[in-house]
């Protein structure tokens, strides 16, 4: 992986040092940089960038709800929630699919304030993914990972490409 600095390598490093102490598995896409955690019924995706000439950011997003059918009524109470909720947002990515994420600067990032952004989001997502559900479809993300196998197991089954 590419580093744009050193406090960008610093703090991927403790990252990921503290996700190996605070998750049983956590996974790292060497493709991405990115880390994935399940954490409750949630499945979340931990980047570490770079902001600026020095500083960092580490972005917590959580899978809500994939497939989801996107009307009006869903973008507009999406954004009302994201004006009430004190902590970060909620996201429509691919047209269909809802995410919630929150960004932390990690420059100075200790353990204890990267498990408190991961629970928040976390706990957000999993109050809000089933409502979404119940109301617009779609899946939770952890259902479709545990129906389709995931990302990962889809591709080796599709097998090596052309």
């Amino acid at each position: 992986m590419e580093f744009a600095h050193d406090n960008h390598q610093a703090t991927f490093e403790r990252v990921r040092e503290y996700l190996g102490e605070l998750f049983d598995r956590p996974y790292h896409d060497e493709a991405t940089g990115h880390f994935y955690v399940r954490y409750g019924s949630t499945v979340l995706e931990i980047s570490v960038e770079p902001y600026g000439p020095e500083e960092v950011i580490v972005v917590i997003m959580a899978y809500c709800v994939q497939g989801a059918d996107v009307d009006e009524s869903l973008l507009r109470g999406l954004l009302e929630l994201n004006h009430q909720l004190p902590i970060g947002a909620f996201s429509v990515v691919g047209g269909n699919d809802v995410f919630f994420s929150y960004a932390l600067f990690g420059h100075n990032l200790d353990a204890k304030r990267l498990l408190g952004g991961i629970a928040a989001v976390a706990d957000v997502s999993d109050e809000y993914d089933d409502r979404i559900v119940a109301r617009y479809g779609g899946q939770r993300a952890l259902d479709r990972i545990r129906d389709t196998g995931g990302r990962r197991r889809r591709q080796e089954r599709a097998g090596p490409p052309d």
